[in-house]
């Protein structure tokens, strides 16, 4: 696939020959890889099987906005109740740091959506008086008045692959009840979430509660972007976050 030369002193700023020996001004610069650019798209998209490159460039330049899932919290009282292994006997130190870090993207992504978000505190109170081995997502929401319950239910959390390497994976479903009417919404089984998908932390490097808190807080971005829209682009740095810890 051969694309058409463009020599850099070619293209004036009507579009005519320049002066070679002329410092291009601003203006004939960005015209410059303007025409440059829209040569290149030209070229790939009349390639046959480059239509998908040349979209893809496309979207490197401008980005994309992928929708929710589940876009149904708008307007409402919700209720964040996450369960594991260990949350039936007791507060569980995991399940509240990912029930807090949903509800602190949602209460900042979903601002705009009038969504009134249950405090954490509530929902402890409630399991507090009626036993932490009451664990029926509708039963919280109706103790604490909401509409909506997502619950999140994470089992055989494991942070370490290895005795030397920080790796995390846990077994996730994550289901939105309607309180009313007493029905799943939608549910979503993340099954084995793993991360760093292809590498890990040397034990040497940080410790198991920095390590926690890391991929309980990439975890709570995957689980949150189910209900508001984000910028396909970021998806790329996900992997990247465990490089600056």
């Amino acid at each position: 696939m051969s694309l058409p030369a463009v020599s850099p002193h070619s293209i004036g700023p009507t579009g005519g020959l320049s002066d070679p020996n002329s410092p291009p001004s601003a203006f004939r610069m960005g015209r410059r890889r303007f025409a440059l650019f829209s040569l290149l798209a030209l070229g790939l998209g009349t390639q046959p099987g480059c239509l998908g490159l040349a979209a893809n460039l496309v979207n490197v330049v401008r980005g994309y906005t992928v929708e929710p899932e589940y876009p149904g919290l708008e307007g409402k009282r919700v209720a964040i109740v996450t369960v594991t292994d260990s949350s039936q006997y007791s507060d569980d130190a995991s399940a509240r740091i990912l029930s807090r870090r949903v509800s602190e993207i949602l209460s900042t992504e979903l601002s705009k959506k009038k969504v009134s978000l249950v405090r954490e505190d509530e929902v402890h109170q409630w399991r507090d008086r009626n036993g932490w081995d009451a664990i029926e997502f509708l039963d919280i929401g109706r103790g604490v008045k909401a509409d909506k319950v997502i619950g999140i239910e994470m089992v055989g959390l494991r942070l370490r692959d290895g005795a030397t390497l920080y790796r995390g994976r846990a077994g996730v479903m994550v289901t939105v009840y309607d309180v009313a009417e007493g029905t799943v919404e939608f549910r979503k089984n993340l099954e084995e979430f793993t991360y760093p998908k292809s590498a890990g932390m040397y034990t040497t490097e940080t410790t198991e509660s920095k390590f926690r808190n890391l991929y309980l807080g990439v975890l709570a971005s995957t689980i949150a972007r189910s209900f508001h829209g984000y910028d396909h682009s970021d998806t790329v740095a996900m992997d990247a976050a465990i490089v600056s810890q």
